[in-house]
């Protein structure tokens, strides 16, 4: 008999969009499969949608408290051997399941299985198959793309050696694949299996996306350690960023200039890209508007 895979979907206020995910699920061919709904509006929302089908296992959750603690608690009640995490405006494609247990069985030294994804509209497949991807490296550079969570079939015995999830306030996805990349191994089936959809209303700011790097980099501050040109390569990010999030919310700070000096540090191979930024940070938002005016007009 085929192991059983227990698929975890959280959902927070996106009915109409929790439908189709749960549609997608019971339509795989594989068998036998669990399915977790964790319902994380703290509301009960999810409760109309969960409550129409026999097959899903329902958790309503008192309070939001964010994808970590909701995963946590998909993993917890899931008696599969192995974990498919899947929000509620993805959708599984036909034979991802199927596909990505075949890939576990033939590769008993690995633990997560990932493939192809469908991004929105876009054809693309990711990565390029002739690619030689280090999976930590590149995820502690946060370039989890193509590494989504949404297509990773995982060995649930894995992920429990990481529970409880922390709750971050973006990059959740990076530091759950840097937790399984320091402990198993990765293959990569070369389909398109999943569909992955991002809602306009949960796109991030870049203010919660360097928030979330930061928490992540410090949650993992012993392996960065072992990574000091990688840590100094965010951090040259993560300044830069701020240095643009602080003229986004004032005319000028002293911070914008503050932020670039330290990205310009940081930033060794593009040195004079940050102190360019810096010396336009001092002219306020202004400044920075006319320095990337020039510079299209000189790259033209």
């Amino acid at each position: 008999m085929s192991p059983t895979i227990s698929v975890v979907i959280t959902t927070y206020h996106r009915n109409e969009l929790l439908t189709e995910a749960i549609e997608s699920v019971l339509a795989q061919e594989y068998e036998p499969v669990e399915l977790i709904v964790v319902d994380d509006s703290g509301v009960g929302h999810a409760e109309s949608v969960i409550e129409r089908y026999d097959e899903v296992k329902g958790i309503v959750k008192e309070e939001n408290e964010g994808c970590g603690p909701a995963r946590t608690a998909g993993v917890e009640a899931a008696t599969g051997e192995y974990v498919h995490f899947l929000d509620d405006d993805d959708i599984l494609l036909e034979g991802k399941i199927s596909k990505t247990a075949a890939a576990l069985k033939q590769h008993s030294d690995v633990g997560a299985a990932y493939t192809g994804v469908k991004r929105d509209s876009a054809p693309h497949k990711y990565p390029d198959p002739e690619m030689e991807v280090n999976v930590l490296k590149q995820t502690l550079r946060f370039n989890t793309f193509p590494f989504y969570t949404c297509s990773m079939l995982i060995e649930r015995d894995v992920l429990t050696e990481i529970l409880p999830f922390p709750q971050f306030t973006a990059a959740n996805d990076n530091y759950y694949i840097i937790e399984l990349a320091k402990r198993t191994k990765f293959t990569y089936v070369d389909e398109l299996l999943v569909l992955y959809r991002r809602e306009e209303s949960e796109m991030w700011t870049r203010s919660n996306q360097t928030d979330g790097m930061k928490e992540v980099l410090s949650a993992e501050s012993e392996l960065y350690d072992s990574f000091p040109n990688i840590r100094r390569e965010v951090l040259t990010v993560i300044y830069y960023f701020e240095g643009h999030i602080q003229l986004q919310n004032n005319i000028w700070t002293i911070k914008a200039p503050l932020c670039f000096a330290k990205s310009a540090y940081y930033g060794r191979e593009e040195r004079l890209k940050h102190v360019g930024s810096l010396i336009a940070s001092i002219g306020g938002r202004l400044g920075v508007v006319l320095a990337a005016r020039a510079n299209r007009l000189l790259g033209s």
